[in-house]
């Protein structure tokens, strides 16, 4: 499959260190962004729904994803695990108010989030500054790959293969099985195409470069 060879070429900690660095602290922000909008506490929370994750869930938070990128514009959104991540390349909200962006976009996406499945919900947000929409799709890569990883750890862990230290993701793949990559690195949808949900890693990112 190129889309999982596309992202087992990439390493995740090179890529942490790459964009941890620019996570927005001041403001205005100025596109090209990217918006992350992490759950807080979902494992717990959310502990009654299929591990290692739902497709209840995920479809929720599919849908409040889609409803943030149409009311403000994002260009791209990738969700995956309890992650929302929303890119901006041309223009960015509230004036690029960095502090501003984050609430607004935390706060309503555990309102809506919360009234769809029924029971508190909670977000925190960051801003990472991007270079071009080529660093954009290397930025969804980069989350894809997060989610993959910790999708297949957490599957290794349930059938008992891992004991103690966890072995690389290559090691585990062959020993475990994905029947959902859409719940594995997630959905993704682009304004391009009217925000139409997508599961291809590859044909997703390829409408903001060509990576793949």
């Amino acid at each position: 499959m190129d889309s999982l060879k596309r992202l087992l070429s990439e390493n995740p900690r090179l890529l942490e260190m790459r964009y941890r660095e620019r996570e927005a602290v001041c403001e205005p922000s100025s596109p090209p962004i990217a918006v992350r909008l992490d759950g807080v506490g979902f494992g717990k929370r959310l502990k009654d729904f299929p591990a290692p994750r739902s497709k209840l869930v995920h479809a929720a938070l599919v849908e409040v994803a889609k409803n943030l990128a149409m009311q403000h514009g994002a260009s791209f959104v990738h969700v995956v695990s309890d992650e929302i991540n929303l890119v901006f390349l041309n223009v960015v909200p509230y004036g690029g108010r960095t502090f501003k962006i984050i609430s607004v976009l935390a706060a309503q996406a555990a309102a809506e989030l919360t009234a769809k499945l029924g029971r508190p919900l909670y977000f925190d947000g960051r801003v990472i500054k991007l270079d071009s929409s080529c660093d954009a799709a290397k930025y969804i890569l980069y989350r894809a790959r997060v989610g993959l990883n910790n999708y297949v750890v957490q599957l290794a862990r349930a059938t008992g293969l891992i004991k103690t230290q966890t072995p690389h993701i290559e090691e585990l793949l062959p020993k475990v099985e994905i029947g959902d990559f859409e719940l594995a690195w997630g959905s993704f949808m682009s304004k391009e195409d009217g925000y139409l949900k997508n599961s291809d890693l590859c044909r997703a990112v390829s409408t903001l470069c060509e990576i793949c």
